[in-house]
């Protein structure tokens, strides 16, 4: 089948699983640790004033990475980079140039993504062999390639890649990332992670190094971090049995099952 990945994928168990959004919204606030990758968000996107709309047109975009056909792939692609291309400037702290475009903050992005869709669903299935996490840092590397990331700067492990993040030289927390936490504090995503979403920030905290939430003055203490965690795999798994595919899924799945009809043929 012509697309980037396929039912057996680890991108499709990972994507397809409640943690996925939980993960993504770990990853916009790991990303906003890294100030050039956040100028770019402050200064151009509508996140601030729409940050419902923009995390809709997230969750669009990784469904139709995810599930298209790989036409649609890359029309999606083609558009995310031309909104790119005015995305450049001058971070207001430290004087650094950003462009959206640029290859390694691409990389920053795709690795904050890639960490945190990993960490949160080994955080909500402790029983997964970090096999599949490995398997889905690989094939997320296509997607890496397609976008234009510096692939020197893409691991192709979780413990790589979570090291990798950490041990990027300009993270910080100041006034510009405690507004971004401050965005997420105040979204409310559709389904099940929305009706939840103090829960999920109580855990999203607690889930990033201490350095970053004592910055924040946002500590989550051991109990409450343990009953956010409790509440949202139990809620989690049942969103997973309850919740309706995407219109993407459905699509995806119909095209390999005529793929597997025609083979039988």
């Amino acid at each position: 089948m012509d697309s980037l990945f396929g039912p057996d994928s680890a991108v499709w168990r990972l994507h397809s699983d409640f943690s996925g959004l939980v993960g993504g919204l770990r990853a916009l606030a790991v990303q906003s640790l890294e100030p050039r990758a956040l100028s770019g968000v402050q200064q151009f996107s509508h996140f601030q004033e729409h940050p419902d709309r923009r995390l809709r047109e997230t969750i669009d975009f990784i469904d139709t990475i995810t599930y298209g056909d790989i036409d649609e792939v890359h029309t999606a692609i083609a558009a995310v980079r031309k909104l790119h291309e005015p995305v450049e400037g001058v971070e207001s702290t430290t004087g650094d140039t950003f462009a959206a475009n640029d290859p390694y903050l691409l990389a920053w992005v795709h690795n904050a993504m890639v960490e945190s869709v990993c960490f949160a669903y080994r955080s909500f299935h402790p029983e997964t062999d970090v096999v599949i996490c490995d398997r889905y840092v690989t094939e997320m590397s296509r997607f890496a390639e397609m976008m234009g990331c510096a692939m020197n700067e893409v691991p192709l492990q979780y413990g790589e890649v979570s090291h990798w993040i950490w041990r990027q030289p300009k993270l910080v927390v100041n006034d510009a990332t405690r507004e971004a936490f401050a965005v997420l504090d105040r979204l409310r995503p559709e389904g099940f992670v929305g009706q939840v979403y103090p829960l999920v920030m109580q855990w999203l905290y607690s889930s990033v190094p201490s350095w970053v939430t004592a910055q924040l003055g946002h500590q989550v203490s051991t109990p409450q971090a343990a009953l956010a965690w409790l509440a949202l795999k139990v809620g989690g798994e049942l969103s997973n049995i309850v919740a309706e595919p995407s219109p993407s899924r459905i699509r995806a799945e119909a095209r390999y099952a005529q793929g597997d009809a025609d083979v039988t043929q």
